[in-house]
């Protein structure tokens, strides 16, 4: 037996320990296909004395009276053993033992170097994001009918994206067809003909590429994604884009009335009179920052000056969420002041807007003055502290689209969690990559099957098993899983689901035997929407277009929201011409212009490209089936080994030397008695140097049987048993 010798550093300080406290360190793979967890890493929680020196470094949380630690945030913390480097990551204080009124015990809990995303992102939704706030298009009958064929490229983050908007063929309420034998007015006829008709270019909405907003995520809460699948040479990924459709209906119903909204995105002049709570975020706004001391009272002067007698209103948003909205102003060169009390102290991110319905131009300046009264500890004095900062916008006669108003409400932390199971990615946070030493919060973002293939190490722990116990048990199967979208409701999905029976897209697996087991099923499901598409034949002569479109309308064909749609656009050059309705009478003619798909080239007549299709499905544009689905391509070797009938879970006791606890990497292998297996958890008890292993045994590839039943003749519709997913080493489907 080997009793390791632990070290507790916090914030470069040594805590003393108890010499006989247990501390176990639990390290599993399941979270780290979780993107609202990440890293797994932790202890459970242990006690340390309420020595002096605990006292000095916990500064006495005991005592209330007492100006001192701040357990609301995790602390910077390093484990050592045997006086060397083990593991970095954060203590989370939890609270202090009292006996007699007199401390005792404080209880920490160690996390590995982490990051918990769902700390960092909160409730925010994609409308919080700086970079999408700050990004405005004039939605014109010009500007969209360019879009339809030349993306709009944008500058941001000190970086160049190349088509980051575009605007695909998916209407929003009218149904579009193909007849060159008729020529009717105002129809949504796409043949060109004589007479003004076609898609009304209100009846389109421009398209976000999915890189944007990822880049976007990153610059707002100091993280770095690695480039192994979120890459802009990833076109599984780089190609994929978001269809900015947030609610029913037209942009705007009626552009002389419409209302107009105006982000201040340029404030300056910022002086702080040493007032460093508050910060300046991109010129944009502002955020509170938490430091010491007890705001009483908080003042907020915001004075609006316009040189002309537009109306308007003054709205503040709260990470994306309207917080505040004053009634209708009439400007002229009056100054309108407000005063406000209740913008909280935090890490929220407040900008500044204006709403107008004016078709003038007009030009307003803010001037924003914040003042507070401070008190410093319990027995501090009162202090007051100010800020100030100002701000312009001059408005168009145009319609604005602003894309954070615009984009599909979702929260970030959803649209993370769908990427990943989206794409059975993991998530690590790394020190170093490839030998590169990273800074910040870096995160190695690979699909299951890339993490397992980093790992070329393996560990024979034979010797140090304690052989007078181990167990090896059955993985408990589902009776099924099921892999779809949220989103199966547009016209089209919902008319394969009444024709075919089967939701389209959508995998369904069901264990071989076919007995209730006791598990019942389980799904993943994506919150996204995922259109079925149409291919028009043209309605004189039943001949095939090259024009592919999309329908967010429902059964009832009204206008339909849905969930976030992402899809593949393509881009159709000398195609069948297109009319475009930019007014009642005015209609311009396109042979190119973007279609929407599920494939990333839905022309490829070797049927290889990707699809993000759960199930083979035939390609709306071939009517053959592609079979590289996201099952096929990010699912199935994780199928194949773990859905085998001679997978076992072994727990196993061993007696971990330092030479491999210090180096052992989730992904590696260990060996025993000649046999592989993947690391399910350990968890190592350093006072007593016992681990506790749960370890799954690597087994060859078996042919999983075919089921051609319905639909295509592919492996996506594979018949397989299922091993219990609360117990595999590597299962996206438990995200929760």
């Amino acid at each position: 037996m080997q009793r390791q010798n632990l070290q507790l550093y916090v914030e470069d300080q040594q805590v003393e320990l108890h010499d006989n406290e247990s501390v176990k360190l639990n390290q599993s793979i399941q979270n780290v296909r979780d993107i609202k967890k990440v890293f797994t890493d932790f202890t459970q929680t242990f006690n340390v004395p309420a020595s002096k020196t605990n006292n000095k470094i916990f500064k006495h949380f005991y005592n209330f009276n007492i100006e001192g630690f701040d357990a609301r945030t995790k602390k910077e913390s390093v484990l050592n053993l045997n006086y060397k480097p083990f593991k970095k990551g954060k203590i989370k204080f939890e609270g202090v033992q009292m006996n007699n009124n007199k401390p005792v015990n404080y209880r920490l809990t160690f996390f590995g170097d982490t990051i918990t995303l769902k700390d960092l992102v909160g409730e925010d939704k994609l409308d919080a994001l700086e970079n999408l706030q700050n990004l405005q298009i004039e939605y014109t009958a010009n500007n969209i009918s360019s879009y339809m064929e030349t993306p709009l490229n944008l500058l941001r983050m000190g970086e160049s994206f190349t088509d980051a908007v575009l605007v695909p063929l998916i209407t929003h309420t009218e149904r579009l067809y193909y007849k060159s034998g008729e020529d009717s007015a105002g129809t949504g006829n796409l043949h060109v003909g004589s007479s003004v008709k076609g898609v009304k270019y209100e009846q389109l909405k421009p398209a976000l590429r999915v890189y944007y907003i990822i880049r976007a995520i990153e610059e707002q809460y100091d993280i770095k994604f690695s480039t192994d699948f979120f890459s802009t040479t990833n076109p599984t990924f780089y190609n994929l884009y978001m269809w900015m459709h947030r609610r029913k209906g037209n942009i705007v119903e009626d552009a002389d009335n419409a209302t107009k909204e105006l982000t201040i995105d340029n404030f300056k002049n910022f002086d702080f009179q040493g007032h460093h709570e508050f910060k300046p975020q991109s010129n944009l706004g502002f955020k509170n920052r938490i430091f010491g001391g007890s705001v009483q009272r908080r003042f907020h002067n915001l004075e609006v000056t316009t040189g002309v007698s537009s109306k308007y209103k003054l709205v503040i948003r709260k990470n994306g969420t309207t917080f505040f909205t004053s009634a209708e102003i009439t400007g002229s060169a009056d100054s309108a002041t407000f005063g406000l009390i209740g913008i909280d102290s935090g890490l929220d991110l407040y900008t500044f807007h204006f709403e107008t319905t004016s078709s003038q131009s007009a030009t307003f300046d803010l001037k924003v003055t914040v003042l507070e009264r401070v008190k410093s500890g319990a027995f501090g004095k009162m202090k007051n502290k100010y800020f100030t900062m100002e701000g312009d916008i001059t408005t168009s006669t145009n319609v604005e689209f602003n894309l954070a108003r615009e984009i599909p409400e979702i929260k970030v932390i959803d649209f993370l969690t769908g990427l990943f199971q989206m794409f059975n990615l993991t998530a690590q946070k790394l020190d170093r990559d490839n030998g590169i030493l990273q800074t910040g919060n870096y995160i190695k973002v690979q699909t299951l099957d890339q993490f397992y293939a980093s790992s070329t190490s393996s560990y024979d722990i034979t010797e140090h098993l304690d052989k007078t116990t181990s167990e090896v048990n059955a993985i408990m199967p589902y009776n099924q899983i099921k892999l779809t979208y949220e989103g199966l409701d547009t016209t089209f999905a919902a008319k394969h689901y009444e024709m075919e029976n089967v939701e389209w897209g959508t995998l369904n697996y069901e264990q071989e035997t076919h007995q209730d087991l006791g598990q019942g099923s389980y799904q993943i499901k994506l919150p996204f929407e995922h259109m079925k598409f149409e291919r028009l034949y043209n309605a004189t002569g039943g001949t095939a277009t090259t024009i592919q479109w999309g329908w967010s309308a429902n059964l009832d064909l009204e206008s339909h929201v849905g969930k976030p749609l992402l899809f593949y656009p393509h881009k159709v050059t000398s195609g069948d011409a297109i009319s475009v309705q930019l007014a009642t009478d005015s209609k311009v003619s396109k042979t190119t212009y973007y279609i929407p798909s599920n494939q990333i080239d839905p022309t490829d007549t070797t049927l290889a490209s990707p699809t993000i299709n759960f199930n083979a499905e035939l390609g709306e544009y071939t009517n053959q089936v592609f079979p590289n689905t996201l099952f096929k391509t990010f699912y199935e070797t994780y199928i194949k080994s773990t859905f085998n009938k001679n997978r076992r879970l072994s727990k196993f006791k061993a007696y971990l030397p330092i030479s491999i606890i210090s180096k052992l990497k989730l992904q590696d292998l260990l060996v025993v008695f000649t046999n592989s297996y993947k690391i399910n958890t350990i968890s190592t008890n350093f006072e007593t140097g016992l681990s506790n292993l749960e370890l799954i045994n690597v087994v060859a590839d078996v042919i999983i049987p075919e089921d051609d039943s319905q639909g295509a003749d592919t492996i996506d519709k594979a018949r397989v048993r299922i091993d219990s997913m609360t117990v595999t080493i590597d299962n996206t489907v438990l995200i929760t």
